[in-house]
């Protein structure tokens, strides 16, 4: 069935619904049927159940939308997620506004809506994943809400007109590339770094081979990803994070030192580092994402017993182990 075919049977049954909703109202009592959710049209989901109860999980986009609007809930069900993809390359939509209760998008779930030049969050929202709405590039301004905990990957990624981007000092993780060819990071270039949220740092401008970073830096993002130029680079206690893309395709980068703070390394981290000739990994972490190491030269370092022996092992990698 074309678009406008079915966009016609959709307000064909919206119109038979609200009619038989207004004679259900016309000649019943209201206790002997609940009010029809509309909302139930525009979607597939499913109900899933987790440790706070059941919630629905959009899984599918069966109606053509200019503006939007993921509900609150469907039959009483708090909306809580979308699937991946289930919005990806829809020209129509031109807005969306989250309902109160949705907590997080999924990767490319709104990826390639040319249109979309409107996004309303809600404060309740925890997590935007990966390339949830790379190469919107209609899209001017974004407001991210005070709760947020993480961007994932790419998520702003392409996005060209994207001039204004409104980041809490709350957010505690971005992921690689999340605003890269973004307006609003292409005037930020002119800074030596950027850093964002709670000592976030996103990109590296300078041209120094020899990096020295801030003691304000809880985490890099991304920020010298493909640097063909840097050497060395010390890390300050403090920092939490060596994370996602954080030192990807660094070919020369040959001393990094990674201290005993740090409880995450993430994915893609030291992938392509040629050169790097050890890295020593601090017993205190407990993540280390995919591809971590992967075409990483080093010899690697581990706490026997820790979490980055056991990940070495799970992954075919070589490490030294001590007590």
């Amino acid at each position: 069935m074309n678009v406008s075919k079915k966009a016609n049977l959709i307000k064909a049954l919206l119109l038979a619904v609200s009619v038989a909703a207004i004679g259900l109202v016309a000649g019943c009592t209201s206790g002997l049927a609940e009010p029809f959710d509309m909302s139930n049209l525009y979607y597939e989901y499913d109900t899933v159940s987790d440790g706070d109860g059941e919630y629905i999980l959009i899984t599918k986009h069966i109606a053509s939308q200019s503006d939007v609007k993921i509900p609150d809930t469907i039959y009483g069900i708090p909306v809580r997620e979308i699937a991946d993809s289930v919005f990806a390359d829809d020209e129509t939509i031109k807005s969306v506004t989250f309902g109160k209760n949705m907590r997080c998008i999924g990767s490319n779930a709104f990826g390639n809506c040319k249109n979309l030049q409107s996004i309303t969050f809600n404060v309740s929202m925890s997590d935007i994943g990966e390339y949830a709405f790379t190469k919107c590039t209609s899209l001017k301004s974004v407001t991210l809400p005070d709760q947020l905990n993480s961007v994932g990957r790419g998520a702003f990624y392409g996005c060209k007109s994207l001039e204004e981007i409104s980041v809490p000092q709350s957010l505690k993780k971005i992921g690689g590339r999340a605003f890269t060819d973004t307006a609003w990071l292409r005037v930020l270039s002119k800074e030596k770094t950027v850093t964002v949220g709670d000592g976030i740092l996103i990109a590296y401008n300078g041209d120094k081979t020899e990096i020295k970073l801030s003691n304000n830096i809880k985490c890099i993002s991304g920020a010298f990803a493909g640097n063909k130029f840097i050497t060395s680079v010390s890390l300050k206690n403090g920092i939490t994070a060596v994370g996602d893309m954080a030192f990807m395709g660094c070919s020369s980068l040959q001393e990094i030192n990674i201290p005993s703070t740090v409880t995450e390394i993430g994915g893609n981290a030291f992938y392509g580092c040629t050169s790097v000739k050890r890295l020593v990994i601090p017993e205190n972490v407990q993540s280390i994402g995919a591809d971590a190491f992967t075409d990483c030269s080093a010899a690697i370092f581990v706490k026997e017993g820790s979490y980055a022996e056991k990940y070495c092992a799970e992954n075919g990698l070589d490490c030294f182990a001590s007590k």
